[in-house]
């Protein structure tokens, strides 16, 4: 403690005091062991910003120092989710892309409002299922989930939870006063996936104060709620990649298509025991499971070839390889950030019609967003509107990533944010999914060191050589 007292001292006293802005020195250690000298940052921030007068909420971040002596703006990474910790995934696979972006600036591993060491109530996470005796679809799912969500948001509220504080404009306001408090004119924004979604929020509200920004596995403004033509065309490119490694038959939507027919027809039963507590179960498998395990399976190419291993047993009449999906499409956690921030997003009612009418006719039918929730589905979250979901437009360079086999982002997102972004390139990994946005080919982090550090860049594609 006497050590963050002496740093804040140090500090101008309107930004060591009125932000609440505490550091101290810190030895981060990552998953593998390794370890590095940082320091460990406390900031609080209102947790309204409409009413600064009113409670505080602290915030958590690591920063790890530039090795440059003329560093550039600090760079803050944005986790996606909305949930995931950025402190957590400095300690994982992202700890190297961490140290090596030291080059060019500061980098600060933050914890989003709710998230990780910034969520002050880690224990209030609910959960809901669906009976796996019981056949799904995606009425009964939606139920479900919305339901599971209503009982819980009364019950987070009853205990002092306002989850109207929990939206991405709020977290958006969060980074201008973490700015602030650093006292920098600038920052330097690193995202992924959600945090692509809150990035685009801060670079709407505060525009002038972006230096650079990176979005890889883009989630645009009106982007929470994913269109089921995306993953139809994801479907169509595995399609090309398979005959281009030999493989012939009927195609892979005509072979999705016959195994769905014969489930509506009559589901499967699966007799499998829990490896974790050894219990026995049923699960009567839906057209809708298989739709969504496919769905699931499509988020990274490595994942989707497993998925396509099970497809010849479950031809030949054997869902006992399905098991393991059980736990993952029937069951799911709700907690008051993730759940509060994904509903107060929303979605525009242009974007909402388009993707029911997209679902009618896909393969995969609505399962790209299984229990989406509305503001007006969650007691307490108020919808954000069509001004936050609306066209984007910007000045600051921005440098796109997204991957041709990713799941989850389409490269289509990105190519829709274009017109506004003035100063966008767009860098296309051809074979990457959602998870190898950053570190399937050393060329990625090349281009982003080039492009924090002001060099020009172009818009590129880079062939990603396949891992099994």
């Amino acid at each position: 403690m006497r050590a963050v007292l002496l740093l804040a001292l140090t500090l101008p006293p309107s930004l060591a005091h009125a932000q609440g802005l505490q550091l101290q020195p810190h030895t981060f250690q990552a998953r593998d062991g390794r370890s590095v000298q940082a320091e460990l940052g406390t900031l609080t921030v209102p947790l309204r910003h409409a009413r600064p007068e009113g409670p505080g909420l602290p915030l958590r971040f690591v920063r790890f120092k530039s090795t440059n002596p003329s560093p550039a703006a600090p760079i803050v990474y944005l986790s996606g989710g909305p949930g995931g910790s950025g402190i957590e995934t400095a300690r994982r696979v992202r700890f190297d892309l961490f140290l090596a972006l030291r080059e060019v600036a500061d980098v600060i591993a933050l914890d989003q409002r709710g998230a990780g060491d910034s969520n002050p109530q880690p224990e209030m996470a609910r959960s809901w299922a669906v009976p796996l005796e019981q056949p799904m679809d995606e009425a009964l799912l939606d139920t479900t989930v919305k339901k599971a969500a209503a009982e819980a948001s009364r019950t987070w509220m009853a205990a002092g939870v306002d989850l109207g504080a929990y939206t991405t404009v709020e977290s958006a306001d969060d980074l201008e006063v973490l700015r602030k408090a650093l006292g920098a004119p600038k920052l330097n924004l690193w995202g992924i996936s959600y945090g692509t979604h809150l990035g685009l929020a801060y670079l709407r509200r505060h525009p002038q104060r972006v230096d650079h920004i990176i979005l890889a596995g883009i989630e645009g403004p009106d982007d929470t709620w994913k269109r089921p033509a995306h993953a139809e065309a994801l479907l169509d490119r595995w399609d090309a990649v398979l005959r281009a490694e030999g493989e012939r038959g009927p195609g892979l939507k005509a072979r999705l298509a016959k195994l769905l027919k014969a489930l509506r027809r009559e589901p499967r039963i699966v007799e499998f025991t829990d490896p974790a507590k050894g219990e026995r179960h049923t699960w009567k498998v839906s057209p809708f499971d298989l739709q969504r395990a496919a769905f699931e399976s499509l988020r990274d190419p490595a994942t989707f070839r497993r998925f396509l291993g099970l497809l010849p047993a479950l031809e030949a009449g054997n869902y006992e390889p399905m098991a393991p999906f059980a736990s993952m499409l029937r069951e799911g956690g709700l907690d008051p950030m993730s759940l509060a921030m994904d509903a107060a997003s929303g979605v525009s009612p242009a974007r909402h019609a388009l993707i029911a009418k997209e679902a009618s006719k896909a393969v995969l039918g609505g399962s790209a967003n299984p229990g989406a929730l509305l503001a007006g589905d969650v007691p307490g979250v108020s919808d954000l509107g069509e001004s936050f979901r609306g066209p984007l437009k910007a000045s600051a360079p921005v440098l796109l990533i997204s991957g041709t086999l990713d799941g989850r982002t389409s490269p289509d997102n990105a190519e829709a944010l274009r017109p506004g972004l003035s100063q966008a390139v767009h860098l296309v990994l051809e074979g990457a999914g959602h998870d190898g946005l950053f570190q399937s080919d050393p060329r990625i982090l090349e281009r982003m060191k080039a492009f924090l550090k002001g060099e020009k860049l172009r818009d590129e594609r880079l062939k990603i050589e396949a891992k099994r």
